[in-house]
């Protein structure tokens, strides 16, 4: 049994209350429910494993003092996931009390580590009915303790284990939580563990003599890497920041890249102390500062980090950060970077709208020609004044003029300017095409029925073959 703090001074004070919590188990699961998916519960362990061997970075003069091995085990069987490092560990003291004080976090206030608030030991909450600890540091035993999801009480003690901790330093902890409910543990895969990490923890997987790997039973490991900005072919924009607030010098680290050929599918993201918080496009108090908001940030083309340090903290659920003076400070330093941004995408702007548009063209025309056949007319489309009319016809051409109003009122674009089809747009395409197609020879030789007849029909086969185009090349 976990002995009872000592109360505090307000409560032996008369005249005061003291604040309770009368259901702590329907709180904790009430906080966890901020978590989404399986991996990104178990990626509060991995965070703290990370902690522990940031701590031996950090007084080991800026590098591990040996290899540092994070092993991430599914056990489809038990529905279970384990964690297990080889870093410092804990004492037994400090098992019981990161369980037994909830929302104390020990790390507040150690600038090189990432837990602040406490919570993320009861993540697995969200997902699982159980999580065991099994530890041991250089200065105490080994020891394991179990904790059920309906627990607050009649928790037992750290139990002691006599046979050594199964790691190479001979410390280290080793995190399970199993009892998955099944809906959560669906799709847990290495794989789809192995891309959480590589997203969550890009910027510390960098560093020499850290590795992650994810296994299952009967499958080699997986090894977590971190993405390589080098391999991503454009002109980057690299900024060391060096902010001052309340008289101190907090450094900041922008490293973007414009990606030439194609989308990276990495979008520009926060991270604090090598931890991801999320893409920058994401970050609702970000983006209601930014002047150019996702058409910069969200640019599929653009990639890469800010490592924001300490000037800013993130808040509970690490989703966005503190409205302090310090993010005022930051986010006022990036905006003259994303003014420096807008004409680089810009320029990748045009060129993407132009060969968007042309690989419309091309789809219309199949369309045209899969319907009226191989002697289709040749289909164009250009840039003209408003004034000069939706299409024109001549010389076994058909322009559609795409400066139109009536085209621009059914056309979408995205918010890098490419033309996105719609329906709207589609039927607007066929209507035209129809009347351009329809040969003055055969016109004469039909009556005005056959002729509305043969128009219709060629307006529906043009519209049916354009969405047809159009699913498909959304499946691509």
């Amino acid at each position: 049994m976990f002995r009872t703090p000592a109360k505090t001074f307000a409560s032996q004070t008369p005249g005061t209350i003291d604040l309770e919590i009368s259901d702590p188990v329907l709180m904790l699961n009430e906080v966890a429910r901020r978590y989404e998916t399986a991996e990104r519960v178990l990626m509060e362990y991995v965070d703290n494993a990370l902690d522990d061997a940031e701590a031996l970075y950090h007084e080991n003069g800026g590098a591990y003092p040996y290899p540092i091995h994070i092993e991430l085990r599914i056990d489809r069987e038990q529905r279970a996931v384990g964690v297990q490092d080889n870093c410092r560990g804990m004492t037994r003291d400090t098992l019981e009390r990161v369980v037994r004080n909830v929302g104390e976090s020990q790390k507040r206030g150690q600038t090189w580590v990432n837990g602040r608030f406490g919570f993320g030991v009861h993540a697995f909450r969200a997902a699982a009915e159980t999580i065991r600890f099994q530890t041991q540091h250089r200065h105490s035993s080994h020891h394991v303790l179990t904790l059920q999801r309906d627990q607050h009480r009649g928790i037992k003690e750290a139990r002691r284990l006599d046979e050594p901790f199964p790691s190479d330093s001979g410390t280290g902890c080793l995190v399970t939580v199993s009892g998955f409910d099944a809906d959560w543990f669906r799709g847990v895969t290495a794989v789809s563990l192995q891309a959480e990490v590589e997203n969550h923890f890009e910027r510390l997987l960098a560093r020499p003599d850290l590795h992650i790997t994810v296994g299952e039973k009967g499958q080699p490991p997986l090894v977590c890497r971190p993405f390589d900005y080098a391999a991503v072919e454009g002109p980057d924009l690299h900024r060391e920041l060096n902010l001052e607030h309340k008289g101190e010098i907090f450094p900041v680290t922008v490293f973007l890249k414009v990606a030439q050929a194609t989308a990276v599918h990495r979008p520009v993201s926060f991270f604090a102390r090598g931890r991801r918080i999320g893409e920058a496009a994401d970050i609702k108090s970000f983006m209601r500062k930014s002047a150019a908001k996702t058409a910069v940030w969200a640019h599929p083309h653009l990639t890469g980090f800010i490592e924001v340090g300490e000037i800013v903290q993130p808040i509970i659920n690490r989703d966005d950060f503190g409205r302090t003076q310090g993010r005022t400070v930051l986010y006022e330093a990036l905006l003259p970077i994303e003014a420096r941004l807008k004409p680089l995408l810009a320029g990748l702007n045009q060129q993407q709208s132009r060969a968007t548009l042309g690989q419309f063209e091309e789809a219309v025309q199949k369309a045209v020609t899969a319907v009226v056949g191989g002697s289709a007319w040749r289909v164009a489309f250009v840039n003209e004044a408003d004034e000069a009319g939706r299409m024109g016809v001549g010389n076994g051409r058909v322009t559609i003029n795409t400066d139109h109003p009536d085209f621009q009122a059914r056309a979408r674009y995205t918010r890098q300017g490419n033309l996105r089809p719609t329906d709207r747009l589609n039927a607007y395409l066929a209507t035209m095409l129809s009347r351009g197609v329809m040969q003055p020879d055969t016109d004469a030789m039909q009556t005005p029925e056959q002729l509305l007849n043969a128009q219709i029909e060629l307006i529906v086969g043009l519209e049916s073959r354009l969405h047809e185009q159009e699913r498909a090349a959304k499946k691509r």
